[in-house]
């Protein structure tokens, strides 16, 4: 049943724009998983959810399950995402619902719903370009953010880094309204980093990300991964381990290149003395020192 677990989404739907909560998220999981086991699937098809199998999946209360399950379906049946599709060779930009019947059964537990007929063909169309991961790698996730960032993460697995994110995009990838973190400050502490510690803490990916600006003001982010597996047997064998004497000049050197401030940013109000040190500690991690290669190349550093 584990090789069952896979979440499988046409690339369409993982760049897709919507905002859903933490339950609703779960709860179209494990229906996009279930589905892939139904040979005749169609929007008449009613795919049954139960809370033991929330509880189990998701590791909370089966009592608690009852009630999240009961309160996605007050919400779910309105949802809509938005996506880009093909008309006659041109983009059209379609909003969907993400199902067309949804129901509970009170004193059973049970969630029955119904995908829409857009959103079958987004998790079934295996022939166009499409992204899948293992449901267990997010399932300890906490916030909603996170799924939706290791969704958007992983379809660039094979790559090691993902695309450069326009703010305003990515920020509508991620389900966040205008009102939401507006500034920039905001976002990276409520959404971003807590999203990224929370990906590398418990799934299967080490992440970082990198700002980019025009002006002042940043306008891009990038994010690269590893896989963890091969993070840690980097980490057994380092090929590069720094002496006392280079990580204080090589961290002194990064810390006035302005290609590099642009990269791994100074915090707020954060004095020199500080930044350096943060970039001293990251280059005891040889993971660091290969991922600022390029960088410390541009300080001399020979590989």
């Amino acid at each position: 049943m584990e090789n069952n677990k896979l979440v499988v989404k046409d690339n369409a739907l993982i760049d897709a724009s919507f905002n859903l909560s933490l339950i609703e998220q779960r709860l179209l999981l494990l229906a996009i998983v279930q589905a892939r086991e139904i040979e005749e699937l169609t929007s008449s098809t009613a795919i049954e959810i139960k809370a033991s199998q929330y509880a189990t999946q998701f590791n909370i209360h089966e009592k608690e399950a009852y009630n999240a399950l009961k309160a996605a379906c007050d919400l779910l049946f309105e949802r809509r995402f938005s996506y880009i599709d093909r008309y006659k060779g041109n983009q059209l930009i379609k909003k969907v619902r993400w199902v067309s019947e949804i129901g509970y059964l009170e004193k059973k537990g049970i969630v029955l719903l119904n995908l829409s007929d857009t959103v079958i063909s987004l998790i079934s169309r295996l022939e166009q370009q499409f992204t899948k991961y293992h449901l267990d790698q997010v399932s300890a996730f906490k916030s909603k953010y996170s799924i939706r960032l290791y969704e958007l993460i992983i379809k660039w697995l094979n790559n090691g880094i993902t695309q450069k994110y326009e703010i305003t995009d990515l920020r509508s990838k991620l389900g966040l309204e205008n009102t939401e973190y507006k500034t920039m400050s905001l976002f990276k502490v409520n959404v971003l980093d807590k999203a990224v510690s929370e990906i590398n803490n418990k799934a299967d990916l080490k992440v970082t990300y990198e700002q980019f600006k025009e002006g002042r003001s940043i306008t891009h982010v990038q994010f690269k991964m590893k896989p963890k597996k091969l993070q840690e047997e980097r980490l057994k064998n380092k090929t590069i381990v720094l002496t006392a004497k280079q990580l204080d000049m090589f961290s002194d050197k990064l810390s006035k290149l302005p290609s590099f401030q642009s990269h791994f940013m100074a915090d707020v109000g954060e004095d020199m003395v500080s930044y350096k040190k943060r970039i001293s500690e990251k280059l005891e991690d040889d993971f660091y020192i290969q991922q600022w290669k390029d960088y410390l190349d541009e300080t001399g550093f020979k590989f």
